[in-house]
């Protein structure tokens, strides 16, 4: 089987990670395919901020724990612990003016997260985390980044080495998981 194939059908999220800092070969080479990959609708430059100061993380997740507490569901209320331990958080950002970027952004971390496990690094995407920017707290963290005017966060995502875990369950053919319909 080819890398590319493997680490497409072994990643799954990675929900606890080692306290090591990543080093910046491994975090460079994600970057460089982040920055290679351009938004839907016109080539526009995508704008990463990496967040690998503990000071930032911390009020990132004093943030998080805030939207989990709105939002009170199991699944959001179990990654609150987890974002209290991240080493990187990745913050995609792009001119939200153009159709579909959102989505592109998304896309762009997948490849993203493809890249970092390849590179033997965990990734998560933090797909509620972006809501907590919209609050006077999370404007005020904002201001600290460096985002470019016009640029707003679409994408967050952490990286970090995988704790040790059990190995992901590949899907089979035997699975039932298709209905083709024609």
């Amino acid at each position: 089987m080819n890398n590319i194939l493997r680490n497409v059908l072994m990643r799954r999220s990675t929900t606890q990670f080692d306290s090591r800092p990543i080093l910046d070969d491994a975090m460079i080479e994600i970057l460089e395919e982040g920055k290679v990959l351009s938004n839907a609708p016109n080539n526009q430059e995508w704008h990463f901020t990496v967040l690998q100061n503990r000071d930032l993380l911390r009020r990132f997740h004093v943030l998080y724990e805030r939207l989990v507490e709105e939002k009170r569901g199991d699944a959001v209320r179990a990654s609150a612990q987890m974002v209290a331990d991240l080493p990187v958080v990745l913050i995609i950002s792009a001119s939200k003016n153009e159709p579909y970027v959102e989505d592109a952004a998304h896309m762009v971390f997948g490849s993203m997260m493809l890249v970092a496990e390849k590179a033997g690094l965990g990734s998560c995407w933090l797909s509620t985390a972006a809501d907590m920017l919209h609050s006077e707290d999370g404007k005020k963290l904002l201001a600290q980044l460096s985002i470019p005017q016009g640029y707003t966060p679409l994408c967050i995502g952490a990286f970090g080495y995988k704790r040790a875990a059990a190995p992901p369950r590949v899907l089979s053919s035997e699975d039932n998981i298709v209905n083709i319909i024609k």
